[in-house]
């Protein structure tokens, strides 16, 4: 399938080999000033406001320290009469860079590596901010509190609302068996920070472990990162579901990201997308016994916090063997 963002920018690329390929790009150059914003003290009290606009503390080499994009964006959100001049940069909005990796200090970024989350803005200041801040790709509305999708065939969709630029954006989870890219347009999909060491993967490493090329099915796959690494791992056959469409959807894009050919699909209920020994289902999880005739060693379900897993683990052990419930 085609790796294209639909805002038709460059968002979308292969997930490189190593680590070592891009964990540079956040670091300071030799000119890079060294940043001492207090988050909690006022931005008014520690400068200028007046001071602070796209070229306020750029090095040379194109990029900024987060706190100093932060405070731009803050002074925006002030003139705009969303923030009062005693607010302070831990409540200016929720960073979310992108590609996003475990880094050992803040980060120096440039152009277009970040979406950010409010919970108090309107279009208008969204579109100021674009405009202005050089490092920002898209801005949302929504709480960070919120969860993003729809928990279960009861509950209704929730999604931030993207208020002006593109909200596509990449994890990178680093693994045994070679990093993990998970884009997703976070308007649509929960919001989850990467780790250098993940729980959720450490935990289904010790479950594959336990066969030679197991079969899995990543019941409530989301953007679909257990199930891809589970196929890095070694899984013979890896089937990803999700209740929500565009979950589902950009499982498919990235299979294909990160070394996983898939072909769209629309020849069968339910079937999003499938390659070789991989299909993406978007279902209930209780109607899929019934359209895959065949049992899988592991069964995962990872629901979203404060969601009864009962009904979901009872479809899941209907498919197979183990469950493991996250």
């Amino acid at each position: 399938m085609e790796l294209k963002c639909r805002c038709d920018s460059r968002c979308i690329s292969v997930c490189p080999k190593t680590l070592k390929d891009i964990q540079t790009i956040y670091d300071p150059c030799a000119q890079c000033k060294a940043w001492g914003f207090k988050k909690f003290t006022a931005l008014e009290d520690q400068v200028n406001l007046s001071k602070i606009d796209g070229d306020f503390g750029r090095c040379n080499c194109g990029r900024r320290h987060l706190d100093i994009v932060i405070a731009q964006i803050l002074k925006i959100l002030i003139e705009e009469g969303f923030r009062n001049k005693k607010s302070t940069l831990r409540n200016a909005c929720i960073p979310l860079i992108t590609p996003a990796f475990p880094t050992k200090s803040a980060p120096y970024i440039g152009e277009n590596s970040l979406v950010i989350l409010s919970d108090e803005m309107d279009k208008n200041c969204a579109e100021k901010i674009i405009n202005e801040v050089n490092e920002v790709k898209g801005v949302l509305k929504g709480s960070i509190s919120e969860t993003i999708g729809i928990k279960d065939v009861n509950s209704a969709v929730h999604i931030y609302e993207l208020l002006a630029g593109c909200d596509m954006r990449c994890d990178l989870l680093p693994s045994q068996f070679g990093n993990i890219c998970i884009y997703k347009y976070q308007g649509e999909i929960h919001i989850e920070f990467p780790r250098l060491r993940s729980p959720k993967i450490e935990k289904i490493e010790l479950f594959l472990q336990k066969y030679d090329n197991p079969k899995v099915i990543d019941c409530t796959c989301g953007p679909g990162t257990l199930g891809i690494f589970s196929l890095k791992a070694g899984a013979s056959k890896v089937v990803f579901n999700d209740l929500w469409y565009p979950a589902a959807k950009i499982t498919a894009l990235n299979l294909e990201v990160n070394g996983f050919p898939v072909d769209i699909s629309n020849n069968k209920k339910g079937l999003i997308a499938s390659g070789q020994n991989i299909q993406v289902y978007c279902m209930d999880i209780r109607e899929l016994p019934s359209f895959l005739d065949e049992k899988f060693d592991i069964c995962i379900v990872d629901t979203f916090p404060g969601v009864d897993s009962e009904d979901f683990v009872d479809a899941a052990e209907k498919l197979g063997g183990e469950v493991v419930v996250i």
